[in-house]
């Protein structure tokens, strides 16, 4: 990679905690880019919240305003979602948590998901309004375009792989805009 592309890291940053940020928070970045029109309205369900991709995606969507509700295995790793200003945090544990989404109302937002489970993705796309967002980050069980829109052919849906993009789409031109929230204390490294 060129090295003109890469920014420095932020002064205030251990190398430890700056490892932290890159993979998720651009793979957060390129997952909500074409969802850049959220507004404060919508509701967004981030899937895994208290994992990587999560606690960055919690953190990039909070001055966007839009509510979130973040899903989660244990009680600990709710609290800690929780902790990260999500009022609504549900377990992932079981499809038990649709109940839950759909008594919290709509997602007008979309969705970030990586659960895998068996019924996650059906009881997920229950729970969500009319021309929302669909991304999937997972690598298994995953629904195809054609499969998908047999299911909700009224929501958008997105697969992205970033690990199969190219480099300087994926990682280099998002770099300096994560650099500069990261030294601005926009957002922090990952516990």
């Amino acid at each position: 990679a060129n090295m003109q592309f890469m920014p420095a890291k932020p002064c205030a940053l251990t190398f430890e905690a700056a490892s932290t940020t890159p993979t998720v928070f651009v793979t957060v970045q390129l997952a909500l880019q074409p969802a850049s029109n959220l507004r404060c309205t919508d509701r967004l369900l981030v899937h895994a919240a208290a994992g990587g991709i999560g606690l960055a995606a919690l953190q990039l969507t909070a001055p966007l305003g839009c509510a979130c509700t973040g899903t989660a295995g244990g009680p600990s790793k709710r609290s800690l979602v929780r902790a990260f200003g999500v009022n609504n945090s549900v377990s992932s544990r079981g499809t038990a948590y649709v109940d839950d989404l759909v008594s919290a109302g709509s997602f007008s937002g979309g969705v970030l998901n990586s659960l895998t489970s068996t019924g996650m993705l059906a009881g997920t796309l229950s729970a969500i309004d009319v021309q929302a967002r669909f991304v999937e980050i997972g690598k298994r069980e995953i629904y195809g375009h054609h499969r998908f829109s047999g299911d909700r052919l009224d929501v958008s849906y997105q697969l992205l792989a970033t690990d199969f993009l190219p480099v300087a789409a994926n990682s280099l031109l998002c770099l300096h805009p994560l650099a500069t929230v990261l030294s601005q204390g926009h957002v922090s490294p990952l516990p």
